[in-house]
C-alpha cells in the first residue's frame, strides 16, 4: 500500500477494485450487515412470513436464494418509501412483512400480514382456514431504512439510517382469505390493510401514487420489500427491488395475479411490499406482493380497491397534526 494514503483515498481504491470485478457488485452490498445492524434494531426481525414467531434475537441471513430471489440491495435508495412492518399477536407470536408508504401518515400492506388465520369449522370448498378481519393486530411498528454512502469499505460497514415509527392497524372491511387443507389460496377478496402513524413521516419519504390503470398480464413490474431466507428462516432486514411479469390471473379471484419468477423457484417473502409500475414520469402503485400465501409466487391488484384507497388516504391527511415532529 503507498504511503501516505488517506482513508478515504483507501476507501475508493477498494470500491473501484470491487465493482471492477464479477460477482464483487453483490459482495459490496452484503458487507457488514451484521455490523450496520445495532442490537435495539434486530427486533424487526422475524422467523417465517407473516406467521407465528418467537420474540427472540434475530439472525441475518443471506445465501444465492435470497440474492436471486429477493433481488439487490436498494444501496441508492430509489425506493425509500417501502418500509418493514412487525406485528405482535401476544408475547410470542410475531409477524414481519413489507409495506409501502402512501401518506404521510399512511402505510399500505397486506391484510394477511396483520391479521392472523384461524380454522373454520366448514366452508364451500373445504376450505380450512380464514383470515379476516376479525384476529388483526391492533397496533404495528413501522421501520423507514436511508442507506447512506459507505465511506470505508475495507471496514466492512454499509451504514443505514433505521428509525421506527408506530401506528394504528386497519384491514379493509371486506378481508376475507380462504385457505385450503393444503395451505394454498382457495378464494381471496381485498386482502389489503392500511397502518396510520402516529406521527407524520418526512419530506424524504414522498408516498407512492396510485396506478390509474390495472396491472396487465405480461406486464413487468418491480417488487420491493425485505428479503427472506427460507433455508435459514431469516429477514436479512434490507431493503429488495426485484423484476417479475405477470404471467396469469389465477382462479382465486380480487385481482390475484400470478408471476414468473427465476428458476421456477416458489419464492415466500416480502408479502405487503408494493408492486410497481416504472414509466417516464416515476414509480406507480399497481399491487401488493403476497407472496407469504401459497406457492408464493403471486401478488395482489390494488386497482379495483382504488377508491377505498384514496379514502383512507383522504382520511389520514385530514386527521395529521397541525406539527410534524422533527
Amino acid at each position: 500500500m503507498k504511503k501516505g494514503w488517506t482513508r478515504l483515498a483507501l476507501a475508493a481504491w477498494v470500491l473501484a477494485t470491487l465493482s471492477a470485478c464479477d460477482g464483487c457488485q453483490e459482495r459490496l452490498q452484503s458487507l457488514g450487515r451484521q455490523a450496520s445492524t445495532a442490537p435495539s434494531e434486530q427486533r424487526s426481525g422475524g422467523v417465517g412470513p407473516a406467521g407465528d414467531v418467537p420474540s427472540e434475537k434475530v439472525e441475518l441471513a443471506g445465501g444465492p436464494r435470497l440474492w436471486e430471489l429477493a433481488g439487490r440491495v436498494d444501496a441508492i435508495n430509489r425506493y425509500p418509501s417501502v418500509v418493514l412492518i412487525t406485528v405482535e399477536f401476544g408475547q410470542k407470536r410475531r409477524a414481519v412483512c413489507s409495506g409501502s408508504i402512501i401518506g404521510r401518515q399512511l402505510i399500505l400492506t397486506a391484510g394477511h400480514c396483520v391479521c392472523q388465520r384461524r380454522q373454520v369449522a366448514s366452508e364451500p370448498g373445504g376450505a380450512r382456514d380464514i383470515i379476516d378481519g376479525t384476529a388483526c393486530a391492533k397496533t404495528a411498528e413501522v421501520r423507514t431504512i436511508l442507506y447512506e454512502p459507505a465511506v470505508l469499505m475495507v471496514e466492512e460497514e454499509v451504514p443505514a439510517r433505521r428509525n421506527y415509527f408506530e401506528g394504528e392497524v386497519k384491514p379493509h372491511p371486506e378481508l376475507r382469505v380462504l385457505l385450503d387443507e393444503h395451505g394454498q389460496v382457495a378464494s381471496s377478496h381485498a386482502d389489503l390493510a392500511v397502518i396510520t402513524l402516529k406521527e407524520p413521516l418526512g419530506e424524504e419519504f414522498r408516498p407512492l401514487p396510485l396506478a390509474d390503470r390495472d396491472v396487465e398480464l405480461n406486464e413487468s413490474i418491480v417488487i420491493v420489500g425485505s428479503g427472506y431466507d427460507e433455508l435459514n428462516r431469516r429477514y436479512d432486514g434490507e431493503r429488495r427491488a426485484s423484476r417479475n411479469r405477470v404471467t396469469e390471473e389465477l382462479s382465486s379471484g380480487s385481482g390475484r395475479m400470478r408471476i414468473e419468477q427465476p428458476g421456477g423457484h416458489h419464492y415466500k417473502g416480502d408479502s405487503g411490499g408494493p408492486c410497481l409500475r416504472e414509466g417516464p414520469g416515476g414509480a406507480a402503485l399497481v399491487g401488493t406482493s403476497s407472496r407469504n400465501l401459497g406457492e408464493g409466487e403471486a401478488i395482489t391488484s390494488t386497482y379495483e380497491h382504488r377508491d377505498w384507497l384514496l379514502g383512507e388516504i383522504q382520511r389520514a391527511e385530514e386527521d395529521k397534526p397541525s406539527t410534524r415532529v422533527q
